[in-house]
């Protein structure tokens, strides 16, 4: 049950981010968002993830991995955000990377999650509360850290720019798309 809500809350966050007037089903989005291939988009590296990479296991990045190379999130169904009351979802071109939660309390702090080096990695944000992730929170997990930067305004579809922080180095996905819920 814990993990039919867990997949049900993650298609409802993610479904949030297609807009109102698209017409996408929750089986359309599950199609999209589930193993298969790329839109091509430069943020979109490694897309063809393993079935059995479905939920986030570490907090660090993967040995090897570049941590500057965020993925496509794909297949998300055992990903598990903790207690939350709403969240976030960053995409780019149409491409979700990242998925953020938390619950309304300002002493929690929000779960996100994106995939780099085929693997899902847990990320935790610097401070708590749902109100810091509707407004662009930055998390972080072993070896990376994740800010997104969203437009001003209070709407809950609002461009972003997206920075990954790893080595000394960085890297912004600008013109995004910052969805929440």
């Amino acid at each position: 049950m814990k993990t039919l809500l867990t997949m049900s809350a993650a298609i409802f966050l993610a479904a949030c981010s297609q807009g109102e007037d698209t017409g996408e089903s929750g089986d359309d989005f599950a199609a999209r968002v589930g193993a298969g291939q790329g839109d091509g988009s430069p943020v979109v590296e490694g897309t063809n993830a393993p079935v059995e990479s479905t939920e986030a296991r570490t907090s660090a990045v993967p040995a090897g991995a570049d941590p500057l190379a965020l993925e496509k999130l794909g297949n998300i169904g055992r990903v598990d955000l903790g207690p939350r009351d709403g969240g976030c979802t960053y995409s780019q071109q149409a491409t979700e990377v990242l998925l953020v939660g938390a619950p309304d309390d300002g002493a929690v702090k929000g779960k996100g999650v994106v995939r780099i080096g085929g693997e899902l990695v847990n990320l935790t944000a610097e401070e708590g509360g749902l109100d810091t992730i509707y407004a662009g929170p930055t998390l972080s997990a072993e070896g990376v850290t994740v800010r997104v930067v969203p437009a001003a305004g209070n709407d809950m579809v609002r461009t972003a720019d997206l920075y990954v922080a790893a080595n000394g180095k960085q890297r912004k996905f600008a013109g995004g798309q910052w969805a929440c819920g």
